[in-house]
């Protein structure tokens, strides 16, 4: 009987592996390139507009915003000659590429022109000035080049091309672009995502920044490029805790301590423990599309995590980078209280910022505090600074934008996994979650771990190659829509 079991049990765990192992690619032809000569410098000429977004938004320069706007219509005349184009404001653009087909339903495509400042971080410093636009040995330098200039150039190429080439599309597509995504997105795309829905629209599919084909990602995937598609994003939310008391002398202070002590054993408390491990679809997806490529072992794991999920969480919590991926994540960022060190001051305030995971929720986030702070008259509360939301997933059953993508990569990018990927920062896209029933976040560029640090960091920069592909991409996916 024991050997029965035994038996039956490796047969109930290899067949989801030898049916995850049979999974590849679909076969499709392969896309033609596309190369434009002229894109490197049209990108090198948005570069060059320090389109700077500051958290205080007196520094903002709108002007920058407006010659980007202005900059748009110089560079890619066949659009503005052929698209519907509406500029309410330095902080939004939209167009409209009327299809063919009504029945329909259109397709969004998002990006935002600001970028982060281009600051010097601790000794390290620009090779190149980060808003020169420099092209030099196949590589663009400069602010807005990965995040994510570089997104909204590539779409409006591509768009340019195919209209040069006499192309109409079948579905309607609309192309909307915000100017302060940096710092919220609520004078861009919120009001942009207010307009659209206002007229009454529903897309099929909304598709913003997120992912991007990440080389040497996993070292059991022996490098092998894995495009992260980006099916859902964290959701996000600070929540401020405030002590109260009396302020007065230091030389008397209350017998219960003061309201830095009772603020400080309230952080130590939230801070003493990690938030629960959630194991969410697009994580359970992203080892399933695996499969196929790592040992068999590994494989198995991976094809039966109702079984194995104790041991991903497990692993997963061992890495910082993985663990933020199955867990609300909590960072204390802000501490307030007192001026001068002989007066006992009257409020202190501390802030902890979350990234939600899917599955969970800033009602049940804000419930596991309450408890823990239980008895330490403190006060929690959303601080209000940024929009806060819950963790945005597709629709129930919603697959037709994430097959799209996968099918295009198959023709652009035959070499890379597809694979499903839950976004840990917070996006334009989340305004738009009322007008689709599922938003796609991927930027096909092939980035290193050395690129993905020069996001929001030094040294920010692209390979011409690198966008060549991207505008096979485009092109192809566009065309399939």
């Amino acid at each position: 009987m024991p050997l029965i079991i035994i038996i039956l049990f490796f047969v109930l765990v290899f067949i989801p592996y030898l049916t995850l192992k049979k999974r590849d690619n679909p076969d499709l032809p392969t896309a033609e390139s596309v190369e434009s000569a002229e894109f490197p410098e049209k990108l090198a000429a948005l570069i060059r507009i320090p389109t700077v977004s500051w958290t205080d938004e007196s520094k903002v320069d709108v002007g920058q915003l407006t010659a980007f706007q202005d900059k748009l219509t110089e560079l890619f005349p066949l659009i503005h000659r052929e698209m519907e184009r509406e500029v309410p404001d330095p902080y939004r653009i939209t167009y409209k590429w009327e299809g063919s087909d009504k029945n329909l339903e259109p397709v969004l495509f998002l990006g935002h022109y600001d970028v982060v400042p281009a600051e010097e971080e601790g000794g390290e410093s620009w090779k190149q000035p980060p808003f020169s636009g420099l092209i030099e040995d196949g590589i663009l330098w400069g602010r807005g080049t990965l995040d994510i200039k570089s997104q909204i150039a590539l779409l409006m190429e591509t768009a340019e091309i195919l209209i040069k080439e006499g192309f109409k599309p079948e579905r309607t597509l609309y192309f909307a672009f915000g100017g302060d995504e940096e710092i919220s997105g609520t004078k861009g795309a919120q009001r942009t995502a207010a307009e659209l829905k206002a007229k009454g629209l529903h897309f099929a599919m909304v598709m913003d920044e997120g992912g991007v084909i990440a080389e040497d990602m996993l070292s059991f995937l022996k490098g092998k490029p894995v495009a992260l598609i980006g099916q859902a994003e964290k959701g996000f939310i600070t929540f401020k805790i405030s002590a109260r008391g009396e302020s007065g002398h230091s030389a008397m202070p209350p017998a219960e301590g003061t309201v830095v002590s009772r603020l400080a054993e309230g952080t130590a408390r939230i801070g003493k423990r990690r938030q629960p491990a959630l194991l969410p679809p697009q994580i359970k997806g992203m080892l399933k599309s695996f499969v196929p490529h790592v040992p068999l072992p590994l494989g198995v794991v991976f094809a039966n995590i109702w079984l194995t999920a104790p041991l991903i969480k497990k692993i997963f919590a061992g890495g910082r980078t993985t663990d933020s991926l199955i867990r609300s994540t909590q960072a204390f960022t802000v501490v307030r209280a007192g001026e001068q060190e002989n007066i006992i001051p009257g409020e202190a305030v501390t802030m902890v910022n979350h990234r939600i995971v899917p599955g969970d929720s800033m009602a049940a986030l804000k419930a596991r505090h309450e408890k823990k702070l239980k008895g330490l008259d403190l006060v929690i509360e959303d601080a209000g600074n940024w929009p806060s939301n819950d963790p945005i997933v597709p629709d129930a059953g919603a697959s037709q934008g994430y097959s799209w993508v996968k099918e295009t990569l198959a023709q652009t990018h035959p070499e890379v996994i597809a694979s499903p990927y839950l976004v840990n920062g917070s996006t334009d896209s989340k305004y738009y979650r009322e007008l689709t029933g599922e938003i796609i976040r991927f930027t096909p560029l092939i980035l290193s771990p050395e690129d993905i640090a020069s996001v929001h960091g030094v040294n920010e920069k692209v390979s011409l190659e690198n966008l060549n592909r991207a505008l096979c991409f485009y092109r192809t996916l566009i065309k399939k829509l």
